[in-house]
C-alpha cells in the first residue's frame, strides 16, 4: 500500500478540507468524489471503517491526474476494485481510496480472432461469462474468484488447473507519474499468485489483452458451469469473504493443512473459518476486522 506522511489537512468532509477539495477541482475530474465513505459495501468481506476520501475513478485521464497530485502532496492511498483479497481495519482509513469504474470496465473483443482487451475493473465473472457466446475456452475458471481483470493479471489469479498468465499477451499499465506503458507479459515474471505489476511499486493495471481458445460455445458453456458447481458445492459462495485467504504451499493444499490443526469451523466473534471450506474465514454478519486477523 503506498503511502506517505500526512502532516497535511485532515479530511473529514468537503466543508472542513475546503483547500483540498478546491485543489480536486482544479484537476476537472469526471469521477465522482466521496468523503467519510464507509468502505463495507466495496469490499467482498463486508468489514472496514471508512475513508476521508474515496474517489470512483471513471476515465483513464482522471487516473493520469490523480496520481501525480497523490504523490505530490504525499498523502496515504490504495486502490481498490471489487475488493476481494482485502482486509481493511475497521478505524478510519486517514487517505485516499481510488476505486476504479465507469471506462475501466471495458470489454473489447478483436475481431476476427479469439483476442479480447478487458478493463482493470471489469468483474471476473463478467469477463468468463461473456465469453461464452463467443466460444472462447481456458478461463471458464473466473467464474469462482470473486475479484476483477486487474487484481487477476496482477496476482496471476488462478483455480481449477489454470492461471491468468497462461491466457495473457499484454498489459496496459499507469505509473505514479500518471504515464501510461504497455508491455507484454513476459515482462512481469509471472509465477503462482505473484506478478511483478503491483500498485504499491507504481505499476497500476489498466487493461489487459487476452487469447483464448477457440471451441464450441457450448462446450464452453459446460466446462464454466462445472466451475460453478464446485464452487457452489465446495465453497461458502453465499456468505461474506475475501476467497481463499492462504496461499497452497508447495505439494499441499492450505485447508488440508488448517482442518489438520482442528481449526476448520472455528469462530470468534462474528467471524468464522468456515466448516465448508478450511481455507476461507466468512462473515457471519457484522463481523470486525480484528475477529479476522485473529482467526487469521
Amino acid at each position: 500500500m503506498p503511502h506517505g506522511n500526512l502532516d497535511r489537512p485532515s479530511m473529514t468532509d468537503e466543508s472542513e478540507n475546503s483547500e483540498w477539495s478546491a485543489a480536486l477541482k482544479d484537476l476537472e475530474l469526471r469521477s465522482r468524489i466521496r468523503w467519510n465513505e464507509s468502505l463495507k459495501r466495496f469490499n467482498t468481506w463486508r468489514i472496514g471503517g471508512p475513508s476521508r476520501c474515496l474517489i470512483d475513478v471513471e476515465t483513464e485521464e482522471d487516473l493520469a491526474k490523480l496520481l501525480p497530485f497523490i504523490k505530490k502532496n504525499e498523502f496515504q492511498w490504495f486502490l481498490i476494485g471489487k475488493g476481494s483479497n482485502l482486509l481493511i481495519h475497521d478505524r478510519i482509513w486517514e487517505g485516499v481510496v481510488l476505486h476504479l469504474a465507469g471506462d475501466f470496465k471495458s470489454w473489447k473483443p478483436q475481431k476476427g480472432s479469439a483476442g479480447v482487451s478487458a478493463g482493470a475493473a471489469l468483474a471476473d465473472v463478467t469477463f468468463s461469462q461473456r465469453c461464452v457466446s463467443h466460444g472462447w475456452s481456458g478461463m471458464e475458471f473466473l467464474i469462482g474468484i470473486p475479484g476483477t481483470i486487474g487484481g487477476a493479471v496482477a496476482t496471476n489469479a488462478g483455480a481449477h488447473g489454470g492461471e491468468t498468465s497462461e491466457f495473457l499477451k499484454s498489459i496496459r499499465w499507469m505509473d505514479l507519474e500518471g504515464i501510461l506503458h504497455q508491455d507484454s507479459c513476459d515482462a512481469f515474471e509471472f509465477a503462482y499468485r505473484f506478478s511483478k505489476l503491483d500498485a504499491k511499486q507504481g505499476r497500476i493495471v489498466v487493461s489487459a489483452y487476452f487469447e483464448l481458445h477457440e471451441k464450441d460455445p457450448q462446450q464452453v458453456k459446460h466446462a464454466l458451469l462445472e466451475c460453478q458447481r464446485f464452487r457452489m458445492e465446495k465453497q461458502p459462495y453465499n456468505q461474506p469473504s475475501c476467497g481463499s485467504v492462504f496461499k497452497n504451499p508447495p505439494n499441499d493444499y492450505a485447508a488440508r493443512l488448517i482442518e489438520l490443526s482442528k481449526l476448520k469451523g472455528k469462530i470468534r466473534g462474528r467471524a468464522q473459518i468456515s466448516p465448508k471450506h478450511a481455507n476461507f474465514i466468512v462473515n457471519l454478519g457484522d463481523a470486525s476486522s480484528d475477529d479476522i486477523l485473529w482467526l487469521m
